[in-house]
């Protein structure tokens, strides 16, 4: 029996690599999604601090020199909360960007190996049936040797 070959082999071996890159590029843009996630709860957390902080100092009694320190404190964290969002938002659409690039690539990958599956199938087939014919043929090449050896004994 003939070894099997698939000619696309090197065009197969090519998707494979391309569709490991899609996988990694789409990891990391999942952990920078997870990051920024982590830094705008991080900024929220700034935010609710001073908020507690400023509620205890209007309980204690509050100096005006103080309260605008803290206003500016407040309002430098909601301009930080507003730029971490934007930047959330970027990162979760780079993340469905490759996203869609990991689907495209395995799918093509999925693609040409169902091929490479099929057309090994169909070769052993083939082979298959060409090694039963040829034992067909030497089967009854023996049986017509002998029967002609013996019709002329």
């Amino acid at each position: 029996m003939r070894a099997f070959h698939f000619r696309l082999q090197a065009l197969l071996n090519l998707r494979e690599i391309a569709r490991e890159e899609a996988l990694t590029a789409y990891a990391k843009s999942i952990r920078r999604r997870e990051l920024e996630e982590k830094e705008l709860a991080a900024c929220s957390d700034r935010l609710e601090q001073l908020r507690q902080e400023i509620s205890v100092r209007r309980s204690e009694g509050f100096k005006g020199s103080e309260q605008s320190t803290y206003l500016r404190a407040v309002s430098l964290a909601k301009d930080r909360i507003e730029r971490q969002r934007g930047k959330l938002e970027r990162s979760r659409r780079s993340e469905e960007e490759a996203r869609s690039g990991f689907l495209k690539a395995d799918g093509d990958e999925k693609s040409l190996t169902r091929l490479k599956e099929r057309r090994e199938e169909e070769h052993f087939s083939t082979e298959l049936k060409k090694e039963e014919r040829e034992l067909e043929d030497v089967i009854s090449t023996r049986y017509c040797t002998k029967n002609d050896n013996q019709a002329t004994l």
